[in-house]
């Protein structure tokens, strides 16, 4: 995908990523038999409550691990409760104890440079898939993808780009699954317009094998079309795709401009079927939350549909009026709706789940707020999650969110 923009004055781009900033922030569940889904939502909003028990709770899958942004968030361990994070020495948080520490058991070690078994680099992502993490790295010399062995400390370069003088690049290791890594890598071309520099963006998509050592190039869109990866095995992946609608377009949201489809590919021979499209009223989430393992959550007008990637099966989960937005984290299903027609004077809105295991809506408490999510979760550890509240990011125990007991949480910095 290809974009133009006009680069911000220094400035200027510091204070929109402050603001950005505070504005932020095992074992996979056994496969069972689900319930026959189809369940409707009452249209006043009621629901069924909470209550006093909170559900069960759920370790994260082994599988289609999403990376971060550091500055904005970290990764959940895959082999403890907590999580990795990292500016250029990794670091673990322990979601028992409470407390943070340098992966570097060195007498005397600052974690301030290459000698430290924790380093890594100027980091911009991170992810962790088993017993590695991958993090892609800066300088001045360009950017690197580096696998560090958590348990040796030893960092093997993945793969490097050299700036050039017409060109930067950037990279961000952005989801790993059934072996496979997927880096996302920024290539910035500046240029001189009417006195303003400008600078032309292209984005690949480049999936690795861990296991064999090949790599290949995603080519599965061009000019202004683009696509995000939600879920991926060794055979198949399932992706947001976005394409600029032809003529005339009415309105400006993304989408009334974008003809918008969830497809999945073939990663031998690049063909595609769609599992739904514009037609069927699909409409993807903003949320990080697409997909939980090999489960990708979608919306079709009214209706909450999962995809299996590995059953390669499509079903209903839920239907309910006004949807506006939605996610899967904890082997559940979460949705935000208004609980009148958008537009409506006093408008209200609700906060629901539904566990996989059952398919029953529940109603969140939300701390009495009506208006927005009082605790928005972004995204998960084995016990907690993590997300904004009081205008910062903080860290609270799953059985303690759902029992909206937000004054427990803990404030949570990487």
């Amino acid at each position: 995908m290809v974009n133009r923009k006009r680069i911000l004055p220094l400035a200027l781009g510091l204070i929109l990523l402050l603001g950005l900033c505070a504005g932020c922030v095992q074992e996979v569940p056994p496969e069972t038999a689900h319930p026959s889904y189809g369940t409707e939502v009452a249209a006043t909003g009621e629901g069924i409550p909470q209550g006093d028990t909170p559900p069960q709770s759920y370790p994260v899958p082994q599988e289609n691990r999403l990376g971060a942004n550091v500055l904005l968030a970290g990764v959940a361990s895959p082999r403890a409760d907590g999580y990795y994070s990292a500016s250029q020495a990794l670091k673990f948080y322990d979601a028992q104890s409470g407390k943070t520490v340098f992966l570097c058991s060195q007498p005397g070690c600052t974690h301030s440079d290459g000698t430290c078994r924790a380093w890594l680099g100027q980091v911009d992502s991170l992810l962790a898939y088993g017993d590695k993490v991958f993090a892609s790295v800066t300088d001045e010399q360009g950017t690197s993808v580096i696998c560090k062995d958590i348990a040796t400390g030893e960092n093997t370069v993945l793969d490097s780009w050299e700036q050039q003088e017409d060109r930067t690049y950037s990279s961000s290791v952005y989801r790993c699954s059934h072996g496979q890594l997927l880096v996302i890598l920024t290539i910035s071309f500046p240029y001189w317009e009417d006195g303003a520099i400008y600078q032309e963006t292209v984005r690949e998509n480049w999936l690795y094998d861990l296991e064999t050592g090949e790599k290949r190039k995603l080519d599965w869109a061009s000019g202004d079309a683009g696509f995000t990866v939600c879920a991926m095995n060794r055979e198949y992946a399932v992706v947001e795709y976005y394409s600029p609608q032809k003529g005339e377009t009415q309105g400006n949201s993304w989408e009334q401009v974008m003809d918008l489809e969830l497809r999945q590919y073939s990663l031998s021979d690049d063909s595609y079927t769609v599992i739904s499209s514009g037609e069927d009223g699909y409409a993807f989430t903003a949320h990080p939350g697409k997909a939980y393992g090999d489960l990708v959550v979608f919306q079709e007008r009214d209706t909450l549909c999962l995809y299996d990637l590995k059953k390669q099966e499509k079903r209903e989960t839920l239907t309910a009026e006004n949807i506006i937005n939605y996610w899967i984290l904890d082997n559940k299903v979460f949705f935000i709706r208004e609980d009148s027609p958008h537009g409506t004077p006093g408008r209200t809105i609700s906060i629901y789940y539904a566990d996989l295991e059952t398919g029953q809506p529940v109603r969140l408490e939300n701390g009495g707020n009506t208006e927005v999510m009082e605790f928005g979760i972004h995204w998960e550890g084995d016990s907690f999650f993590v997300g904004n509240w009081k205008g910062g990011s903080y860290i609270i125990s799953k059985e303690v969110f759902y029992l909206d007991n937000y004054e427990a949480a803990r404030p949570g910095g990487y």
